[in-house]
């Protein structure tokens, strides 16, 4: 069976604390989860071609996790795209990015390669080259259109994504799907009904997982560099995870 190979572009929340780039991951090198505003940097200073990606996949609408996208799709405008893309994401993910994208360069979907504009439904599965993905909603701004986390499976390796999500049943099952599971950890003991943190919500996570499964925080709060809870990493920006 095949590594699961993971790697941050960034692993920060909306307020970058410490100068964290902001939250984002690729999975196999070429299944972006998020698009978060330096997407792009984030991509090259790794060494990862923009358009070797497959897929960006997108848990809400809020801007740290969205606004990267007019970079993406700039580089692949011009910079030599040829083959189609998919960009998966919550209802409206098409109708927000041609706003967005059309009002800071206008023209920019003038464009020889196809993007297919996936709408990704809870209980509905999805398969994008080797990726099974499986959306479910969980519980974050209400304002918005939905908010997801993935159950994912990638070349027979299960992992999951909570994208950003107060601790409910979906995050539990999501836990209970995964081998590995990236988890958002917005601060270290503040109660925001939106979010998890790490002294009251990660131990019941740790606790949904099977006990040889590894838990990666990300989406950090400010101060989140270690814990003393098993078989847990703090994600860092630019780093790689291999399991």
């Amino acid at each position: 069976m095949a590594d699961l190979d993971l790697r941050f572009i960034g692993t920060g929340n909306a307020f970058a604390p410490g100068g964290l780039c902001w939250n984002g991951f690729l999975a196999g090198r070429r299944y972006l989860f998020e698009a978060p505003p330096q997407a792009l940097m984030s991509l090259n200073h790794l060494g990862v071609d923009a358009n070797d990606l497959d897929a960006v996949v997108l848990s809400h609408h809020h801007g740290d996790h969205f606004l990267g996208l007019p970079f993406l799709i700039l580089h692949w405008k011009y910079q030599g795209r040829t083959r189609p893309v998919r960009v998966i994401g919550p209802p409206g993910t098409e109708e927000l990015a041609r706003t967005i994208c059309n009002s800071v360069y206008p023209g920019i979907f003038e464009i020889g390669f196809e993007i297919e504009w996936v709408t990704a439904l809870p209980g509905v599965a999805l398969r994008i080259g080797a990726l099974e993905l499986e959306p479910v909603a969980v519980e974050h701004d209400t304002r918005l259109s939905l908010s997801l986390g993935y159950a994912a499976t990638l070349d027979g390796r299960r992992f999951a994504y909570t994208g950003d999500s107060a601790y409910c049943d979906a995050v539990a099952d999501l836990a209970r799907h995964s081998e590995v599971l990236v988890s958002e950890c917005a601060s270290r003991d503040q109660f925001i009904p939106i979010h998890m943190n790490l002294t009251d919500d990660m131990p019941r996570v740790r606790a949904a997982l099977d006990p040889e499964s590894t838990l990666i925080l990300t989406h950090l709060g400010p101060g989140i560099e270690s814990t003393d809870v098993p078989n847990t990493i703090v994600a860092r920006d630019y780093e790689s995870y291999r399991f």
